[in-house]
This record gives C-alpha cells, sequence and structure tokens, in this order.
C-alpha cells in the first residue's frame, strides 16, 4: 500500500493550492520541495526593515475569477485585500492614467492622434473578422498592425504586449491574449461584444494587493490546510518520478503514492521521469519561458502618491508597484517601498543589466535617487511559460499513468495567481473525471 494518496512535486502556488484542495477531501499529501521555503515565487522577506515580495504582484479577476472559487471553497482563513486602484503610464516623462476606454484612448496624447484612430478602427474590424476566420485570434499583434507605426506606438504596444504575454513583443504575442483578458467578464460569445468591453469599460477594478505582502496568501494556504493530512519536506531535490511504480525519489529517500502531480518546471518532465513518447518530449521543449530582473526601492519619504501602479514604457519597460501604498507595515514609518520589474534576456549578464536598470530607474523619475536608502534586486522566472504565437503549453493530463501536472506553463488563462489558480482548477476537474477524488 502506498504511503501517500498523492504526491505534490514543488511547494509553490499551484502545488499549495492544490494540496489544500486534496486536504479539504480527505487525501494524505506529501509535498517535496527542493528549496527551504514554500511559495515559489508567491513569498515576501525582510530586507533591512523593508518587507519585499518576491516579485511585484497584483492579484487579479479576484471578484469572479478562479482564486476566489479556490478560497470560497477551501480557504479556512483569507487574505485581507485593497483595491489595486488604477494603472498609470509613464512615458518621454509625463504620467497618465491608463486610457481604459474608447474617451480616455482619444485622449491619450502620449501617442501621435492618427495612429489611435488606427488602432480603434483596426480593433473594430478584427471584431468583424473573427466570425470569418477562427485563426485569426492566433495571429500575433503585430501582424494585425503592421509595421509602420510610429517608435513611441511600437515600444507602448510592446510594453503592454510584454506584460500581458509573460515576455513577448507584439510580433510574438497573439491577438487571443488580449481576448482572454475580457473574456471571463461576459456571458456573451461574440467578439465584438469583447471588443466593446475593451474600448468601454471603466478599467481594473477586480484588481487588488493583499495586506501584509504577498505572503499573506501563502500563509493563509498553508494556516487552511488539515492538520495530519499534509506532510512538508523542504530542501529535497526530487530526481527521479517513476509513475508505474508510484514513487517519487529525492537526494533524501524514496517515497510512495497512488497519484503523483508535478508542479514544477513541465520542461523538465523528460529528465526525471524515463521513456516519455518522443512526441511528448517535443512539445514540452517548445514551452518557452523568460527571466525578470525587479529592484525594490526603500525610499526616505512617500514619492509615489497614486494609489495603482505604474507602467513605464521604455525601452527598458518596467512596471512599478508601491507596495506600501497599499500596507504601510511594509515600510518603516514614513518610509516608502516600491518594487520596479524588468524582463531581461536569458543570455544578457545579470551584473550589468542591475547598473543599467537603476541608471534608466534614476533617469525616469527624477527625486528618487537622493531618496533611496535601500535597494535590492532579485533575479526570478515569474511565469513557467510565456504565451506566445509559436509556444507551447503543457497539459494537465500526461501520456502516463497515474501523472499529472499543474502550473503556469498548463494554462493559458491570465497570469501569476490567477494563471495559477485557474491550473489548480483544471488539475481538481481531470481528477474526478479519472477517479482519483
Amino acid at each position: 500500500m502506498a504511503e501517500y494518496d498523492f504526491i505534490v512535486v514543488g511547494g509553490g502556488i499551484s502545488g499549495l493550492l492544490s494540496t489544500l484542495a486534496l486536504a479539504k477531501k480527505g487525501k494524505r499529501v506529501l509535498v517535496l520541495e527542493k528549496s527551504g521555503h514554500l511559495g515559489g515565487v508567491c513569498r515576501s522577506y525582510d530586507v533591512e526593515g523593508y518587507q519585499v515580495d518576491t516579485g511585484p504582484h497584483i492579484i487579479t479577476r479576484l471578484e469572479h475569477g478562479p482564486l476566489k472559487e479556490l478560497m470560497d471553497e477551501y480557504f479556512t482563513t483569507k487574505p485581507e485585500f485593497v483595491p489595486h486602484g488604477k494603472y498609470y503610464v509613464r512615458m518621454h516623462g509625463k504620467l497618465k492614467p491608463f486610457p481604459w476606454n474608447l474617451t480616455a484612448w482619444m485622449g491619450f496624447d502620449m501617442l501621435p492622434i492618427t495612429e489611435r484612430m488606427y488602432l480603434i478602427k483596426t480593433l473594430i474590424s478584427v471584431s468583424h473578422l473573427f466570425s470569418s476566420d477562427p485563426t485569426l485570434k492566433e495571429k500575433s499583434v503585430q501582424d494585425l498592425l503592421g509595421t509602420g507605426l510610429t517608435q513611441d506606438t511600437k515600444n507602448f504596444l510592446d510594453c503592454m504586449c510584454g506584460f500581458m504575454t509573460g515576455g513577448a513583443g507584439m510580433a510574438e504575442t497573439p491577438v487571443a491574449r488580449f481576448i482572454d483578458a475580457e473574456k471571463y467578464k461576459t456571458t456573451s460569445n461574440g467578439i465584438f461584444d469583447k471588443i466593446m468591453n475593451v474600448l468601454f469599460k471603466e478599467g481594473a477594478a477586480d484588481q487588488t494587493y493583499p495586506v501584509g505582502g504577498i505572503q499573506s496568501i501563502t500563509n493563509s494556504i498553508i494556516s487552511s490546510i488539515p492538520e495530519h493530512m499534509a506532510e512538508f519536506k523542504t530542501g529535497e531535490e526530487v530526481k527521479k518520478i517513476d509513475p508505474a511504480g508510484k514513487t517519487v525519489s529525492t537526494s533524501e529517500d524514496n517515497y510512495t503514492a497512488d497519484t503523483i502531480i508535478y508542479s514544477g518546471y513541465a520542461s523538465d518532465l523528460p529528465k526525471l521521469v524515463e521513456n516519455l513518447p518522443s512526441e511528448y518530449q517535443a512539445k514540452l521543449g517548445k514551452i518557452q519561458q523568460v527571466q525578470s530582473l525587479t529592484l525594490w526601492l526603500g525610499l526616505k519619504k512617500k514619492l509615489f502618491e497614486n494609489q495603482g501602479s505604474e507602467i513605464w514604457v521604455g525601452p527598458p519597460h518596467a512596471w512599478v508597484v508601491p507596495t506600501s501604498n497599499y500596507d504601510p507595515n511594509l515600510a518603516p514609518p514614513g518610509h516608502q517601498l516600491a518594487g520596479f520589474g524588468f524582463l531581461i534576456p536569458w543570455e544578457s549578464d545579470v551584473k550589468t543589466q542591475q547598473k543599467n536598470i537603476l541608471e534608466s530607474v534614476y533617469q525616469s523619475m527624477p527625486g528618487v535617487e537622493e531618496n533611496v536608502e535601500m535597494t535590492h534586486f532579485q533575479n526570478l522566472v515569474p511565469e513557467k511559460a510565456a504565451w506566445t504565437v509559436t509556444s507551447e503549453f503543457a497539459q494537465t493530463k500526461t501520456p502516463v499513468e497515474n501523472l499529472y501536472l499543474v502550473g503556469t506553463d498548463t494554462e493559458r488563462k491570465s497570469m501569476g495567481i490567477t494563471r495559477a489558480s485557474y491550473s489548480v482548477k483544471n488539475l481538481l476537474n481531470v481528477l474526478k473525471e479519472d477517479g482519483k477524488i
């Protein structure tokens, strides 16, 4: 008889949410995590009196999305959330609210009026073409818009695409990513209705930040897991997975379970599981990832006054979240904490990127440098898969019996914790269909 009902490989947010749901269903779960901590890129820690998150985070789709559904069903203790506020665009020294609706877009003078009108007309034209050409949504944003745009407009669109997909510019971003952003908000199946929702909506009303930092979500998950139903082993790297033998081997021991859930990088699965079908290995090899560099600045006084985050159009492009605006306890009294997220190429030298990024921040926002008292960098992989026109995603169900996948490389919808939550919902549905729960 197996020691556990389930072994979850990986103690990131996807693995923890899966463990919580399974334990609440009465299943015995073992979680194996190679690092010394749980939460993956959903953690917070102290740096010189400031509490930084692992990268900048804002929780999306909280009003009706998958994380809320999981919290309502499984959480015993829930985090407290604060409304995100507005998105602002910083470009050429100007700061303006993001143009969420048609009226605001037409007044968004950071881009030429002729190109603003062209983009609107293109969106409306595309909405009529979708019904006759279902493959259109897989085309890139650049395919639809062409290459005759000014550099400012290209930079703006590249910036938006990069942070919507996890790293792709408009030449690689599928149109479907932007349709997905609105899909969950409307029951209409009409593309035109979805496009109109993009044009006329009021903004990111269902986006929030957790009081206490992103760690509060991880803490709520762990504290909600029933006692004696889950066991956690950190500092144990999985070396081999044998689904047929229902065994997982680590650097320390061998463990058995009826079902194995892998929440690590799906692209690494061939290193752990022998004799995977060649076609499956090839698909996993097409999963694309990006790396990010986050700069945290501890400021002597409050410089970011707005309730919301900023999108800095470069290059380099950045997403700026002043987290202490949501929870003043994340910084010393009277001080401010802000995280600056950048996407960087894999082949780049991280130290050089750190120097360039710091200089870019100081140049983009006068007054910052003389108020900095803490700097802290993080080199992370924010998403296990970027959504591009050429990339692949893994599926929850593998071609191997007793082995399932969960995580942000098994689901295209949304980003970050929300995408991870979608993947957990998918996993639970598949396990139920297969009679595992």
